[in-house]
C-alpha cells in the first residue's frame, strides 16, 4: 500500500488545529509536485481523504476522484482553526496526555486511531492513499498513547507493508 501525505497548508505552518481543511500553501504545492508519482503497475485503487488540502494534493497528482469519508482526519471539534495558545492549558494538556480525552467535543485520539486502522485494514494491498498527516500518524503510531510522538512530514510518499506493519519511504 502506498501512502501520500498531503502537502502543507498555511495553517499547518502557523500551527492551527484542523489546518488540513485549507488549501495548500506554495511549499505544500511544490512538495506534492516534486513527487511526480504514478501508481506502479497493478495499483488499481486510489482512495483520497475528504479534506481540502488532501483533495488538492490528489488533484495535483492526477488522482482526485475517489474521496473516501472513512479516511477523514481527526475531528478536533471546537478547536478547529484555533492555535494551541487559544486553548485552556488544562484542556490542551489532557488532550495530549489522555488518548480518550475530548475537551474539544470532537473525536478522541483512541477513537480516531481505531477508526483509521479499521478502514485501512479493509483495503487491498494495491491501494494508493492520499491522506492528511494525522491519518498517517494513526497508521504509524504503536498505540494511541504514542500518536503525538509519531512524526510525519507533509508532502511525502511512503510505503506501508501491512504484513510487517512497517511504513518506509516508498515506492
Amino acid at each position: 500500500m502506498l501512502l501520500i501525505v498531503a502537502g502543507r497548508t498555511a495553517p499547518n505552518r502557523s500551527v492551527r488545529f484542523g489546518g488540513e481543511h485549507d488549501v495548500l500553501d506554495a511549499r505544500g504545492i511544490a512538495s506534492i509536485e516534486a513527487l511526480h508519482i504514478e501508481p506502479p503497475p497493478g495499483r488499481s485503487v486510489v482512495r483520497v481523504g475528504p479534506e481540502r488540502s488532501v483533495r488538492q494534493s490528489a488533484e495535483l497528482l492526477g488522482h482526485g476522484s475517489d474521496v473516501d469519508p472513512a479516511l477523514a482526519t481527526l475531528d478536533v471539534g471546537s478547536w478547529r482553526g484555533r492555535t494551541p495558545e487559544q486553548i485552556p492549558g488544562p484542556d490542551l494538556g489532557a488532550w495530549f496526555t489522555d488518548p480518550d480525552a475530548v475537551p474539544h467535543g470532537g473525536e478522541s485520539v483512541r477513537a480516531f486511531v481505531t477508526r483509521i486502522r479499521a478502514a485501512v485494514t479493509a483495503m487491498h494491498d494495491d491501494t494508493l492513499l492520499v491522506v492528511a498527516k494525522p491519518v498517517v500518524q494513526a497508521l504509524l503510531c504503536e498505540a494511541p498513547e504514542s500518536f503525538f510522538r509519531t512524526e510525519v512530514r507533509p508532502g511525502v510518499l511512503l510505503r506501508h507493508d501491512r504484513s510487517s506493519d512497517r511504513v518506509v519511504p516508498g515506492p
